[in-house]
Formats: C-alpha cells, sequence, structure tokens
C-alpha cells in the first residue's frame, strides 16, 4: 500500500530556529515618526504650489493633487482615532531614535527607522526643488 508523505516513517527535518527577541525592544513606532514624514510631504506638496502657482493649467492639477494628499493621509488619520489604545509615546522621540525597533525582518535602530520613512519624500522634495527653481529661473528669462 502507498503510503501518503506526512505519513512517512522518515525522521522530521530540523527546522530552523526562530530568533526570540526580547519582550522589552520597542515595536511601536513613536508617533513622531509619522509627524516627520507627514511634514516631509507637505514641504513636497508646497514646492509644487510655489512652482506651478502662475499656471492656472498646471494648478488645476497640483489643487487635484493636493485632494488626493487629504485623502491619502486623512484615512489613516481617522482611522488610527478609533483605535482604543494609548495615543501617547512611553518615552520622548529622543529616546527612540536611540533605542532598538523590532521591525518584521530583525531589529534596527530607531534613527534607521526614521530614515526608512523619511528618505523618500526627502529627496523628492530636494529633487522637486531643484526642478522647481529650473522652472521659476526658465520663465524668469523668457
Amino acid at each position: 500500500m502507498h503510503e501518503h508523505p506526512i505519513q512517512s516513517r522518515e525522521p522530521a527535518q530540523k527546522r530552523p530556529a526562530i530568533a526570540v527577541i526580547a519582550p522589552d525592544i520597542e515595536a511601536v513606532m513613536h508617533p513622531h515618526i509619522y509627524r516627520i514624514a507627514l511634514v516631509c510631504w507637505l514641504c513636497f506638496l508646497a514646492v509644487f504650489w510655489v512652482t506651478f502657482w502662475p499656471s492656472s493649467n498646471a494648478l488645476f492639477q497640483v489643487v487635484i493633487g493636493t485632494a488626493y494628499a487629504v485623502i491619502f493621509f486623512g484615512v489613516p488619520y481617522q482611522m488610527s482615532r478609533i483605535f482604543p489604545g494609548p495615543r501617547t509615546a512611553k518615552k520622548s522621540i529622543w529616546q527612540f531614535l536611540s533605542e532598538p525597533f523590532r521591525t518584521r525582518t530583525g531589529t534596527m535602530q530607531g534613527y534607521e527607522v526614521l530614515l526608512q520613512v523619511i528618505l523618500v519624500p526627502v529627496l523628492l522634495t530636494l529633487g522637486g526643488s531643484v526642478i522647481g527653481i529650473v522652472i521659476r529661473t526658465a520663465r524668469a528669462t523668457m
């Protein structure tokens, strides 16, 4: 009679050990991290407003982008308001940045968490600012 693979009499293979993480390592991001990221995105949006203010056609697209940003950031904010847990951090942002933080893939420092969250919006803001300066300069020389 044919044996089912699950019922095989061969010894089970050893599974890799799962790393046990100390329970005192923080696993919830500090609320200021989200606020810093939001400020970075708002600066990026402000660059668009300043750059495209003179053009009504482009400004219409910036208004649509602003409406999407309100939805993009507003929905998670409203959803976070129904969270029954504590809304304030147990420690300061400076303590969070200097201590380890648990992620799905391992542990990292708090400042590395901040860097990963704000890297894209900061670089987009810097790049958008340079492009905005070029556009404004090109308009001024015409």
